[in-house]
Protein backbone atom coordinates (compact mmCIF):
# COMPACT_ATOMS: atom_id res chain seq x y z
CA UNK A 1 0.00 0.00 0.00
CA UNK A 2 1.36 3.53 -0.95
CA UNK A 3 2.39 5.54 1.83
CA UNK A 4 0.58 8.98 1.89
CA UNK A 5 2.33 11.00 4.86
CA UNK A 6 -0.62 12.23 6.55
CA UNK A 7 -0.41 14.22 9.83
CA UNK A 8 -1.15 12.53 12.74
CA UNK A 9 -4.20 12.07 14.83
CA UNK A 10 -4.64 14.20 17.82
CA UNK A 11 -6.30 13.37 20.95
CA UNK A 12 -7.27 16.86 21.61
CA UNK A 13 -8.90 17.54 18.06
CA UNK A 14 -12.43 19.51 18.68
CA UNK A 15 -13.90 20.55 15.35
CA UNK A 16 -17.00 22.36 15.20
CA UNK A 17 -18.74 18.99 13.00
CA UNK A 18 -17.65 15.72 13.17
CA UNK A 19 -20.54 14.34 10.70
CA UNK A 20 -22.56 14.88 7.71
CA UNK A 21 -25.61 16.27 10.25
CA UNK A 22 -23.38 18.44 12.40
CA UNK A 23 -21.78 19.87 9.29
CA UNK A 24 -24.70 21.03 7.44
CA UNK A 25 -26.10 22.46 10.77
CA UNK A 26 -22.51 24.16 11.22
CA UNK A 27 -22.63 25.86 7.44
CA UNK A 28 -25.97 27.57 8.64
CA UNK A 29 -23.99 29.39 10.26
CA UNK A 30 -20.75 29.82 7.94
CA UNK A 31 -21.17 33.74 6.64
CA UNK A 32 -20.66 32.53 2.96
CA UNK A 33 -21.57 36.14 1.29
CA UNK A 34 -18.14 37.05 3.27
CA UNK A 35 -16.04 35.08 1.14
CA UNK A 36 -12.64 35.82 2.90
CA UNK A 37 -14.26 34.89 6.40
CA UNK A 38 -15.96 31.91 5.44
CA UNK A 39 -12.55 30.24 3.35
CA UNK A 40 -10.86 31.26 6.99
CA UNK A 41 -13.52 29.36 9.03
CA UNK A 42 -13.59 26.54 6.48
CA UNK A 43 -9.94 26.05 6.25
CA UNK A 44 -9.82 25.83 10.10
CA UNK A 45 -12.68 23.44 10.75
CA UNK A 46 -11.99 20.78 8.02
CA UNK A 47 -7.60 21.17 8.94
CA UNK A 48 -9.29 20.44 13.09
CA UNK A 49 -11.59 17.80 11.54
CA UNK A 50 -8.59 16.20 9.79
CA UNK A 51 -6.86 16.05 12.84
CA UNK A 52 -10.29 14.06 14.47
CA UNK A 53 -10.07 10.62 14.44
CA UNK A 54 -13.62 9.16 12.99
CA UNK A 55 -14.47 6.01 10.96
CA UNK A 56 -13.39 6.40 7.53
CA UNK A 57 -17.55 5.93 6.10
CA UNK A 58 -18.32 9.08 8.52
CA UNK A 59 -15.16 10.95 7.63
CA UNK A 60 -16.47 10.59 3.45
CA UNK A 61 -19.85 11.45 3.97
CA UNK A 62 -19.12 14.48 5.51
CA UNK A 63 -16.29 15.86 3.21
CA UNK A 64 -19.16 15.43 0.97
CA UNK A 65 -21.44 17.31 2.60
CA UNK A 66 -18.78 20.19 2.75
CA UNK A 67 -18.24 20.05 -1.26
CA UNK A 68 -20.20 22.64 -2.29
CA UNK A 69 -19.51 25.23 0.05
CA UNK A 70 -16.28 25.04 -0.02
CA UNK A 71 -16.38 25.59 -4.39
CA UNK A 72 -18.25 28.27 -3.69
CA UNK A 73 -15.44 30.02 -1.72
CA UNK A 74 -13.08 29.17 -3.54
CA UNK A 75 -14.40 30.21 -6.68
CA UNK A 76 -14.78 33.60 -5.48
CA UNK A 77 -12.11 34.48 -3.48
CA UNK A 78 -9.99 33.54 -6.92
CA UNK A 79 -11.23 36.66 -7.91
CA UNK A 80 -9.23 38.75 -6.39
CA UNK A 81 -5.27 37.24 -7.01
CA UNK A 82 -6.29 35.70 -10.78
CA UNK A 83 -5.84 38.21 -13.51
CA UNK A 84 -3.69 40.26 -12.18
CA UNK A 85 0.02 41.88 -12.80
CA UNK A 86 3.05 39.69 -11.08
CA UNK A 87 5.13 39.81 -8.64
CA UNK A 88 1.69 39.48 -6.30
CA UNK A 89 1.05 42.26 -4.37
CA UNK A 90 0.57 41.19 -0.60
CA UNK A 91 -3.18 40.96 -0.54
CA UNK A 92 -3.72 38.96 -3.74
CA UNK A 93 -0.62 36.64 -1.97
CA UNK A 94 -2.69 36.10 0.82
CA UNK A 95 -5.71 35.25 -0.97
CA UNK A 96 -3.76 32.83 -3.37
CA UNK A 97 -2.14 30.92 -0.07
CA UNK A 98 -5.25 30.66 1.46
CA UNK A 99 -7.34 29.16 -1.78
CA UNK A 100 -4.20 26.79 -1.89
CA UNK A 101 -4.23 25.97 1.45
CA UNK A 102 -8.51 25.12 1.53
CA UNK A 103 -7.80 23.08 -1.47
CA UNK A 104 -4.39 20.74 0.24
CA UNK A 105 -6.79 20.51 3.14
CA UNK A 106 -9.93 19.18 1.56
CA UNK A 107 -7.78 16.94 -0.36
CA UNK A 108 -5.99 15.54 3.24
CA UNK A 109 -9.40 14.98 4.18
CA UNK A 110 -10.22 12.71 0.87
CA UNK A 111 -7.01 11.13 1.45
CA UNK A 112 -7.64 9.69 4.67
CA UNK A 113 -10.47 7.99 3.18
CA UNK A 114 -8.23 6.28 0.29
CA UNK A 115 -5.85 5.10 3.72
CA UNK A 116 -8.77 3.52 4.63
CA UNK A 117 -10.32 1.64 1.69
CA UNK A 118 -6.41 1.02 0.46
CA UNK A 119 -6.17 -1.43 3.98
CA UNK A 120 -9.29 -3.22 3.26
CA UNK A 121 -11.80 -0.79 5.51
CA UNK A 122 -15.10 -2.52 3.77
CA UNK A 123 -17.01 0.36 4.51
CA UNK A 124 -15.46 2.41 2.33
CA UNK A 125 -13.70 0.08 -0.44
CA UNK A 126 -16.50 0.11 -2.51
CA UNK A 127 -16.20 4.50 -2.32
CA UNK A 128 -12.85 3.78 -4.26
CA UNK A 129 -13.77 5.36 -7.26
CA UNK A 130 -15.23 8.11 -5.89
CA UNK A 131 -12.29 8.89 -3.42
CA UNK A 132 -9.65 8.61 -6.61
CA UNK A 133 -11.82 10.88 -8.36
CA UNK A 134 -12.20 13.22 -5.78
CA UNK A 135 -8.82 13.33 -5.11
CA UNK A 136 -7.56 13.70 -8.47
CA UNK A 137 -10.04 16.43 -8.80
CA UNK A 138 -9.03 18.74 -5.99
CA UNK A 139 -5.03 18.07 -6.94
CA UNK A 140 -6.30 19.46 -10.80
CA UNK A 141 -8.07 22.30 -8.86
CA UNK A 142 -4.99 23.12 -7.08
CA UNK A 143 -2.85 22.97 -9.94
CA UNK A 144 -5.51 25.16 -11.62
CA UNK A 145 -5.20 28.00 -9.41
CA UNK A 146 -1.63 28.12 -9.68
CA UNK A 147 -2.19 28.68 -13.29
CA UNK A 148 -4.65 31.32 -12.82
CA UNK A 149 -2.50 33.06 -10.87
CA UNK A 150 0.46 32.24 -12.85
CA UNK A 151 2.42 30.60 -10.15
CA UNK A 152 4.79 28.16 -10.59
CA UNK A 153 3.18 24.40 -9.75
CA UNK A 154 5.47 22.65 -7.02
CA UNK A 155 7.31 19.23 -7.53
CA UNK A 156 5.33 17.52 -4.74
CA UNK A 157 1.54 18.81 -6.56
CA UNK A 158 2.31 16.60 -9.23
CA UNK A 159 3.73 13.51 -6.82
CA UNK A 160 0.91 14.06 -5.04
CA UNK A 161 -1.64 13.90 -8.54
CA UNK A 162 0.60 11.49 -9.86
CA UNK A 163 0.44 8.65 -6.73
CA UNK A 164 -3.32 9.05 -5.98
CA UNK A 165 -3.51 7.61 -10.01
CA UNK A 166 -1.49 4.75 -8.90
CA UNK A 167 -3.44 4.11 -6.67
CA UNK A 168 -6.59 4.02 -8.57
CA UNK A 169 -5.14 1.81 -10.94
CA UNK A 170 -3.68 -0.40 -8.27
CA UNK A 171 -7.44 -0.95 -6.96
CA UNK A 172 -8.69 -1.29 -10.20
CA UNK A 173 -10.99 1.58 -10.06
CA UNK A 174 -9.13 3.80 -12.28
CA UNK A 175 -12.23 3.44 -15.10
CA UNK A 176 -15.04 3.25 -12.56
CA UNK A 177 -17.59 6.13 -13.62
CA UNK A 178 -19.20 8.06 -10.71
CA UNK A 179 -21.23 11.27 -10.74
CA UNK A 180 -19.98 14.69 -9.78
CA UNK A 181 -22.30 17.19 -9.75
CA UNK A 182 -20.22 20.05 -9.40
CA UNK A 183 -18.40 19.68 -12.94
CA UNK A 184 -20.13 22.50 -15.06
CA UNK A 185 -21.41 20.24 -17.85
CA UNK A 186 -20.73 16.42 -18.12
CA UNK A 187 -21.28 15.09 -14.15
CA UNK A 188 -20.26 11.85 -14.95
CA UNK A 189 -16.72 11.48 -14.37
CA UNK A 190 -13.99 9.13 -12.94
CA UNK A 191 -10.45 8.90 -11.62
CA UNK A 192 -9.03 8.58 -15.08
CA UNK A 193 -10.52 11.49 -16.62
CA UNK A 194 -10.18 13.40 -13.18
CA UNK A 195 -6.33 12.34 -13.84
CA UNK A 196 -6.22 13.71 -17.56
CA UNK A 197 -8.23 16.98 -16.77
CA UNK A 198 -4.87 17.54 -14.42
CA UNK A 199 -2.45 16.59 -16.86
CA UNK A 200 -3.70 18.21 -20.09
CA UNK A 201 -3.72 21.61 -18.38
CA UNK A 202 -0.35 21.58 -17.51
CA UNK A 203 0.65 20.62 -20.85
CA UNK A 204 -0.96 23.29 -22.48
CA UNK A 205 1.78 26.14 -21.67
CA UNK A 206 -0.72 27.41 -19.44
CA UNK A 207 1.52 30.18 -18.51
CA UNK A 208 1.02 31.30 -22.22
CA UNK A 209 -2.27 31.64 -21.91
CA UNK A 210 -5.04 34.59 -20.80
CA UNK A 211 -7.54 33.94 -18.45
CA UNK A 212 -10.53 33.37 -20.86
CA UNK A 213 -8.05 30.91 -22.79
CA UNK A 214 -7.61 28.89 -19.38
CA UNK A 215 -11.37 28.98 -18.73
CA UNK A 216 -11.73 27.75 -22.57
CA UNK A 217 -9.53 24.43 -22.00
CA UNK A 218 -10.76 23.94 -18.62
CA UNK A 219 -14.01 23.95 -20.73
CA UNK A 220 -13.31 21.42 -23.40
CA UNK A 221 -10.88 18.97 -20.85
CA UNK A 222 -14.37 18.46 -18.89
CA UNK A 223 -15.61 16.80 -22.01
CA UNK A 224 -12.76 15.74 -23.55
CA UNK A 225 -10.37 14.03 -21.63
CA UNK A 226 -12.26 11.27 -21.52
CA UNK A 227 -10.79 10.39 -25.18
CA UNK A 228 -7.34 10.14 -24.27
CA UNK A 229 -6.48 6.69 -23.26
CA UNK A 230 -3.82 5.86 -20.26
CA UNK A 231 -1.75 2.27 -21.42
CA UNK A 232 0.99 0.89 -19.46
CA UNK A 233 2.06 -0.79 -23.07
CA UNK A 234 4.50 1.32 -24.62
CA UNK A 235 3.05 1.98 -28.32
CA UNK A 236 4.97 0.90 -31.57
CA UNK A 237 7.61 3.23 -32.76
CA UNK A 238 6.11 6.04 -34.84
CA UNK A 239 6.96 9.70 -36.01
CA UNK A 240 6.30 11.40 -33.07
CA UNK A 241 7.69 10.31 -29.44
CA UNK A 242 5.09 8.50 -27.16
CA UNK A 243 3.75 11.30 -24.29
CA UNK A 244 4.68 9.56 -21.47
CA UNK A 245 3.52 10.35 -17.70
CA UNK A 246 5.51 8.76 -14.68
CA UNK A 247 3.21 7.71 -12.13
CA UNK A 248 6.78 7.60 -9.64
CA UNK A 249 7.75 10.97 -10.85
CA UNK A 250 6.95 14.40 -9.80
CA UNK A 251 7.20 16.38 -12.88
CA UNK A 252 4.08 17.05 -16.16
CA UNK A 253 4.03 14.56 -18.78
CA UNK A 254 6.57 15.11 -21.59
CA UNK A 255 6.93 13.56 -25.18
CA UNK A 256 9.58 10.82 -24.87
CA UNK A 257 9.74 9.95 -20.98
CA UNK A 258 12.88 7.54 -21.63
CA UNK A 259 13.81 8.02 -18.00
CA UNK A 260 10.76 7.29 -16.15
CA UNK A 261 10.71 4.60 -13.86
CA UNK A 262 6.46 3.87 -13.48
CA UNK A 263 5.36 5.22 -17.31
CA UNK A 264 2.33 5.40 -18.33
CA UNK A 265 1.53 6.52 -22.12
CA UNK A 266 -1.17 8.29 -22.86
CA UNK A 267 -2.87 7.73 -26.28
CA UNK A 268 -4.38 11.12 -27.71
CA UNK A 269 -5.30 9.94 -31.14
CA UNK A 270 -9.34 10.48 -30.43
CA UNK A 271 -8.72 13.57 -28.92
CA UNK A 272 -6.23 15.00 -32.13
CA UNK A 273 -9.04 13.80 -34.34
CA UNK A 274 -11.21 16.02 -32.53
CA UNK A 275 -9.34 19.13 -32.86
CA UNK A 276 -8.70 18.62 -36.28
CA UNK A 277 -12.42 18.41 -37.41
CA UNK A 278 -12.75 21.21 -35.65
CA UNK A 279 -10.07 23.53 -36.66
CA UNK A 280 -11.07 22.36 -40.58
CA UNK A 281 -15.13 22.83 -39.90
CA UNK A 282 -14.63 26.56 -38.30
CA UNK A 283 -12.04 27.33 -41.12
CA UNK A 284 -15.07 26.44 -43.58
CA UNK A 285 -16.82 29.03 -41.57
CA UNK A 286 -18.89 26.98 -39.25
CA UNK A 287 -19.91 28.34 -35.44
CA UNK A 288 -18.44 27.41 -32.67
CA UNK A 289 -21.73 27.45 -30.88
CA UNK A 290 -22.52 24.60 -33.54
CA UNK A 291 -19.56 22.50 -33.11
CA UNK A 292 -20.33 22.35 -28.75
CA UNK A 293 -17.43 24.87 -28.21
CA UNK A 294 -19.82 27.05 -26.26
CA UNK A 295 -21.79 30.21 -26.64
CA UNK A 296 -18.70 32.31 -25.80
CA UNK A 297 -16.29 31.10 -28.14
CA UNK A 298 -15.74 33.23 -31.40
CA UNK A 299 -13.48 33.59 -34.27
CA UNK A 300 -11.00 33.93 -34.88
CA UNK A 301 -9.68 33.55 -31.51
CA UNK A 302 -11.35 30.16 -31.31
CA UNK A 303 -9.67 28.58 -33.90
CA UNK A 304 -6.46 29.82 -32.94
CA UNK A 305 -6.49 28.45 -29.26
CA UNK A 306 -7.95 24.72 -30.70
CA UNK A 307 -4.80 24.89 -32.65
CA UNK A 308 -2.27 26.00 -30.21
CA UNK A 309 -3.92 23.18 -28.19
CA UNK A 310 -3.26 20.60 -30.92
CA UNK A 311 0.58 21.57 -30.82
CA UNK A 312 0.45 21.03 -27.30
CA UNK A 313 -1.10 17.82 -26.64
CA UNK A 314 -0.70 16.32 -29.79
CA UNK A 315 2.31 16.99 -32.00
CA UNK A 316 5.83 16.99 -30.96
CA UNK A 317 7.75 19.94 -29.76
CA UNK A 318 8.66 21.56 -33.57
CA UNK A 319 12.33 22.88 -33.56
CA UNK A 320 12.96 26.39 -32.55
CA UNK A 321 13.24 28.53 -35.65
CA UNK A 322 16.44 30.20 -34.65
CA UNK A 323 19.01 28.25 -32.44
CA UNK A 324 18.82 29.43 -28.91
CA UNK A 325 22.13 29.09 -26.48
CA UNK A 326 22.85 29.06 -22.51
CA UNK A 327 23.93 32.19 -21.40
CA UNK A 328 24.93 33.65 -17.90
CA UNK A 329 24.86 36.98 -18.15
CA UNK A 330 22.41 40.09 -17.02
CA UNK A 331 20.36 43.01 -18.56
CA UNK A 332 18.29 45.93 -17.75
CA UNK A 333 14.70 45.97 -18.26
CA UNK A 334 11.76 48.54 -18.48
CA UNK A 335 7.83 48.43 -18.92
CA UNK A 336 5.51 51.43 -19.76
CA UNK A 337 5.92 53.11 -23.21
CA UNK A 338 6.73 56.60 -21.80
CA UNK A 339 10.31 54.75 -19.77
CA UNK A 340 10.93 52.76 -22.62
CA UNK A 341 10.76 55.95 -24.88
CA UNK A 342 13.11 57.87 -21.93
CA UNK A 343 15.74 55.11 -21.82
CA UNK A 344 15.73 54.35 -25.65
CA UNK A 345 16.34 58.22 -26.86
CA UNK A 346 18.33 58.43 -23.63
CA UNK A 347 15.97 62.27 -23.17
CA UNK A 348 13.33 63.67 -21.84
CA UNK A 349 10.09 63.49 -23.90
CA UNK A 350 9.21 66.87 -24.79
CA UNK A 351 6.43 68.38 -27.50
CA UNK A 352 8.90 68.31 -30.75
CA UNK A 353 9.65 71.74 -32.28
CA UNK A 354 8.58 73.49 -29.22
CA UNK A 355 10.71 76.38 -28.79
CA UNK A 356 12.14 77.52 -25.38
CA UNK A 357 14.62 79.53 -23.97
CA UNK A 358 16.96 78.83 -21.42
CA UNK A 359 17.06 79.36 -18.15
CA UNK A 360 19.64 81.21 -15.81
CA UNK A 361 21.00 78.04 -14.45
CA UNK A 362 21.05 76.08 -18.11
CA UNK A 363 23.26 79.28 -19.37
CA UNK A 364 25.43 79.08 -16.64
CA UNK A 365 25.07 75.14 -17.16
CA UNK A 366 26.84 75.50 -20.75
CA UNK A 367 29.29 78.72 -20.04
CA UNK A 368 31.11 76.19 -17.14
CA UNK A 369 31.19 72.57 -18.27
CA UNK A 370 30.34 73.33 -22.09
CA UNK A 371 26.75 71.18 -21.93
CA UNK A 372 23.52 71.08 -19.70
CA UNK A 373 23.58 69.02 -16.92
CA UNK A 374 21.69 66.08 -17.32
CA UNK A 375 20.78 65.62 -13.38
CA UNK A 376 17.34 66.96 -14.35
CA UNK A 377 16.59 64.15 -16.82
CA UNK A 378 17.59 62.16 -13.85
CA UNK A 379 14.96 63.58 -11.41
CA UNK A 380 12.48 63.54 -14.25
CA UNK A 381 13.47 59.51 -14.27
CA UNK A 382 12.93 59.01 -10.67
CA UNK A 383 9.50 61.87 -10.59
CA UNK A 384 7.82 59.68 -13.38
CA UNK A 385 8.70 56.28 -11.31
CA UNK A 386 10.99 55.17 -14.46
CA UNK A 387 13.02 52.10 -13.29
CA UNK A 388 16.39 50.23 -14.77
CA UNK A 389 15.53 46.95 -13.77
CA UNK A 390 18.20 44.33 -13.14
CA UNK A 391 17.25 41.00 -14.52
CA UNK A 392 19.31 37.67 -15.32
CA UNK A 393 19.03 36.00 -19.00
CA UNK A 394 18.74 32.49 -18.43
CA UNK A 395 18.90 31.56 -22.59
CA UNK A 396 18.08 34.09 -25.45
CA UNK A 397 18.15 33.73 -29.48
CA UNK A 398 17.69 35.56 -32.11
CA UNK A 399 13.57 35.93 -30.90
CA UNK A 400 13.69 35.46 -27.83
CA UNK A 401 14.90 35.56 -24.09
CA UNK A 402 14.33 33.93 -21.22
CA UNK A 403 14.90 35.69 -18.10
CA UNK A 404 14.27 35.82 -14.40
CA UNK A 405 14.54 38.76 -11.59
CA UNK A 406 14.98 37.78 -8.07
CA UNK A 407 13.12 38.82 -5.21
CA UNK A 408 15.50 41.03 -3.58
CA UNK A 409 15.46 42.92 -6.84
CA UNK A 410 13.10 45.94 -7.09
CA UNK A 411 10.97 46.15 -10.25
CA UNK A 412 7.16 46.67 -11.88
CA UNK A 413 4.87 44.28 -12.01
CA UNK A 414 4.19 42.89 -15.58
CA UNK A 415 1.24 41.26 -17.38
CA UNK A 416 1.08 38.68 -19.98
CA UNK A 417 1.47 40.71 -23.55
CA UNK A 418 2.54 43.50 -22.16
CA UNK A 419 5.21 45.68 -24.16
CA UNK A 420 8.89 45.72 -22.88
CA UNK A 421 12.63 46.90 -23.29
CA UNK A 422 15.42 45.56 -22.43
CA UNK A 423 19.07 45.71 -22.66
CA UNK A 424 21.99 43.36 -22.50
CA UNK A 425 25.20 43.64 -20.83
CA UNK A 426 26.81 43.11 -23.41
CA UNK A 427 24.85 45.36 -25.92
CA UNK A 428 24.55 49.72 -26.15
CA UNK A 429 21.28 49.36 -27.71
CA UNK A 430 18.00 48.64 -26.48
CA UNK A 431 15.14 45.75 -27.65
CA UNK A 432 11.87 45.93 -27.33
CA UNK A 433 9.62 42.45 -26.70
CA UNK A 434 6.69 41.60 -25.95
CA UNK A 435 5.94 39.71 -22.80
CA UNK A 436 4.80 35.76 -23.54
CA UNK A 437 4.71 33.97 -20.90
CA UNK A 438 4.79 34.92 -16.81
CA UNK A 439 5.61 32.73 -13.67
CA UNK A 440 6.52 33.95 -10.34
CA UNK A 441 7.87 30.97 -7.75
CA UNK A 442 7.36 30.71 -4.32
CA UNK A 443 10.49 32.46 -3.35
CA UNK A 444 9.04 35.00 -5.41
CA UNK A 445 11.25 34.96 -8.38
CA UNK A 446 9.66 36.27 -11.38
CA UNK A 447 10.20 34.59 -14.46
CA UNK A 448 9.41 35.86 -17.67
CA UNK A 449 9.28 34.37 -21.46
CA UNK A 450 10.10 37.76 -23.96
CA UNK A 451 9.57 37.50 -27.93
CA UNK A 452 11.74 40.13 -29.49
CA UNK A 453 9.89 42.50 -31.76
CA UNK A 454 11.62 42.63 -35.31
CA UNK A 455 13.74 45.46 -35.97
CA UNK A 456 16.00 48.20 -34.46
CA UNK A 457 13.71 50.23 -32.34
CA UNK A 458 13.85 54.69 -32.29
CA UNK A 459 12.36 56.92 -30.21
CA UNK A 460 9.85 58.75 -32.13
CA UNK A 461 6.67 60.93 -31.04
CA UNK A 462 3.26 60.65 -32.99
CA UNK A 463 -0.23 62.69 -33.17
CA UNK A 464 -3.64 62.21 -34.87
CA UNK A 465 -4.37 64.32 -37.73
CA UNK A 466 -8.22 65.39 -39.52
CA UNK A 467 -10.52 67.97 -39.42
CA UNK A 468 -11.55 67.50 -35.84
CA UNK A 469 -8.43 67.32 -34.47
CA UNK A 470 -7.09 70.78 -33.08
CA UNK A 471 -3.76 71.24 -31.16
CA UNK A 472 -3.05 67.88 -30.17
CA UNK A 473 -0.19 67.10 -28.69
CA UNK A 474 2.41 64.39 -29.62
CA UNK A 475 2.80 61.61 -27.71
CA UNK A 476 5.75 58.64 -27.23
CA UNK A 477 6.21 55.75 -29.70
CA UNK A 478 8.94 53.75 -30.95
CA UNK A 479 9.45 53.08 -34.98
CA UNK A 480 11.12 49.42 -35.80
CA UNK A 481 12.58 48.82 -38.78
CA UNK A 482 12.18 46.11 -41.50
CA UNK A 483 13.38 42.87 -41.33
CA UNK A 484 13.36 41.22 -44.93
CA UNK A 485 14.52 37.68 -43.88
CA UNK A 486 11.68 37.70 -41.34
CA UNK A 487 8.73 39.30 -43.82
CA UNK A 488 8.36 41.69 -41.08
CA UNK A 489 8.00 45.74 -42.73
CA UNK A 490 9.12 48.78 -40.97
CA UNK A 491 6.26 49.16 -38.26
CA UNK A 492 4.77 51.80 -35.08
CA UNK A 493 4.84 50.86 -31.96
CA UNK A 494 2.27 53.08 -30.70
CA UNK A 495 -0.31 53.41 -27.63
CA UNK A 496 -3.06 50.61 -27.51
CA UNK A 497 -6.51 52.14 -29.30
CA UNK A 498 -4.28 54.40 -31.69
CA UNK A 499 -5.23 51.44 -34.95
CA UNK A 500 -7.65 52.13 -37.15
CA UNK A 501 -7.27 51.16 -40.93
CA UNK A 502 -6.40 54.16 -43.39
CA UNK A 503 -6.22 56.57 -40.33
CA UNK A 504 -3.33 59.50 -41.13
CA UNK A 505 -1.17 60.61 -38.47
CA UNK A 506 1.69 62.67 -37.95
CA UNK A 507 5.28 61.04 -37.06
CA UNK A 508 7.88 63.18 -35.72
CA UNK A 509 11.33 62.31 -36.90
CA UNK A 510 13.84 65.19 -37.74
CA UNK A 511 10.47 67.19 -39.07
CA UNK A 512 7.30 65.98 -39.16
CA UNK A 513 5.64 63.51 -41.85
CA UNK A 514 2.17 62.62 -42.30
CA UNK A 515 2.10 58.46 -42.63
CA UNK A 516 -1.04 56.04 -43.28
CA UNK A 517 -2.11 52.90 -40.85
CA UNK A 518 -2.38 50.12 -43.42
CA UNK A 519 -2.34 47.01 -41.16
CA UNK A 520 -2.32 46.35 -37.36
CA UNK A 521 0.21 43.10 -37.23
CA UNK A 522 0.09 42.70 -33.38
CA UNK A 523 -1.87 43.78 -30.59
CA UNK A 524 -0.31 43.59 -27.04
CA UNK A 525 -1.98 44.31 -23.48
CA UNK A 526 -0.24 47.70 -23.66
CA UNK A 527 0.38 48.51 -26.94
CA UNK A 528 0.04 47.94 -31.00
CA UNK A 529 2.47 47.29 -33.77
CA UNK A 530 1.20 48.67 -37.01
CA UNK A 531 2.77 48.88 -40.89
CA UNK A 532 2.24 51.73 -42.40
CA UNK A 533 2.70 53.69 -45.53
CA UNK A 534 3.72 57.50 -46.82
CA UNK A 535 1.59 59.97 -47.06
CA UNK A 536 2.39 61.86 -50.67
Amino acid sequence: MTDFALPKLVASAAPEFTDPATAKAWLEHVPLANVAAAQHELLLQIEEFNAFDCKAVTRLATMEALREAVNFVQIEQARRFTNRALPMAEAESMAFDGTLALWEQTRIGYLRCLEAAAAGDAAVAGQAALICQRLLAYSGLKMFHHYRAYRQVAARDWRALHQVYAEAERLDVADTVVKDYLNRDVQDASPRIAYLRAVLMGMANPNEMSQRQLTFAAYLLERWAEKVEVVAKAPEEGDIPPLVADLAGSACPERGGATAKAPRYLEVARLAKSLRNRIGLLRKGESPAKLALGEDCVQPSCEQLLVFLYRQWCQARAARGTERKRVSDVAQACNDMAAIHYYISGKVFRQPGEQRELTKQEREQIATFGRVSTRDEDDYSVVHGFLLEHWELADESAQGLKMVRRAGNPGKRYLNGQLMGVRPADSKNFFVGQVRWLMQNDAGDLYCGLRLLPGLPAATAVRPTGLNVQDAKYVPALSLTGVPALNAPPSLVLPSGWFKPKRVVEVFVESPVKVRLTEILERGSDYERVAYEMVA
